[in-house]
């Protein structure tokens, strides 16, 4: 199994930033466009196609390969209109075309929040249900045009009804579709109250396209470096095998961000160190 990192722990080194990650062990990067306030989502047509070609080249002069890329997200979520959700939607599709050209096939993003990150147990649960589907099915249409899978993240919010391994996994059963797939987040099931990462690994079985790792203390989404927080990283590598998982163990974290890069590299190194240890078994 390979390794990979996310690109914007990456982005204080530059245009060495996929030569760094290279340096430090990783194949893969996992490609950052979340924030739709990104001057890449203000680009069309040739513009936009010559920005993610030279994205693409500092990526292949290093020798490494997007695993993944990262849907639009904002914190706190802003889904609750139609108008709303339309501009979610545009950049969504956005995202899924920039993920075809920067030659990725594997496309993560969070389930849509009209009703917040707590509508377990309201009046709300059955349209949150049925915005998503809609929402996911329209986005489905974009993705197979584009030749990407469409990967699910769990949720680190146990009273949203969209957002443990169990809900994830019926809604995926539901589109029922092979372009529509899991990405499994570590740090996000640990926060449930009786979940552990292998059991969602093991529950979640070959939906598992792309992962997520990170640790954290139980309790909230904090984005540890594995062995800082909960997780049993053994039983969590034990049931990747078990399961046949063939994809890349893609690291959801960082050292603190405010530490002098000398001490960041350092720590980046160690991390990417972990990571193998973890997957060597």
């Amino acid at each position: 199994m390979k390794t990979g990192m996310c690109s914007q722990y990456y982005e204080r080194w530059g245009k060495m930033r996929y030569r760094k990650l290279k340096e430090h062990g990783y194949d893969y990067v996992d490609y950052d466009l979340s924030d739709t306030d990104k001057p890449v989502y203000s680009c069309d047509g040739k513009e936009l196609e010559a920005t993610l070609r030279d994205e693409k080249k500092l990526m292949d002069e290093a020798g490494i390969e997007v695993s993944q890329v990262h849907g639009p997200w904002r914190w706190p979520p802003r889904d609750h209109t139609p108008e709303e959700r339309q501009e979610r939607m545009e950049k969504m599709k956005k995202s899924i075309r920039m993920t075809a050209l920067l030659g990725c096939k594997n496309w993560v993003v969070h389930p849509v929040m009209p009703y917040g990150t707590a509508d377990r147990g309201t009046e709300h649960v059955r349209e949150t249900w049925d915005i998503n589907i809609a929402f996911m099915g329209e986005l489905l249409k974009t993705a197979k045009e584009c030749d990407v899978t469409i990967c699910l993240e769990n949720m680190p919010m146990p009273e949203f009804s969209i957002g443990s391994p169990s809900e994830i996994l019926k809604f995926v059963r539901t589109i029922n579709d092979e372009r529509f797939k899991v990405c499994l987040d570590t740090g996000h099931v640990a926060v449930y109250e009786g979940l552990t990462p292998d059991g969602a690994m093991r529950e979640l079985g070959d939906t598992v396209r792309v992962l997520h790792v990170h640790d954290n203390n139980g309790r909230s989404d904090l984005h540890y470096m594995p062995y800082f927080g909960v997780i049993d990283w053994k039983a969590f590598a034990k049931a990747l095998k078990e399961c046949g998982f063939g994809g890349v163990f893609s690291i959801e974290t960082a050292p603190p961000q405010k530490l002098p890069d000398s001490l960041y590299e350092e720590m980046c190194l160690t991390l990417s160190k972990i990571a193998k240890e973890i997957i060597a078994g």
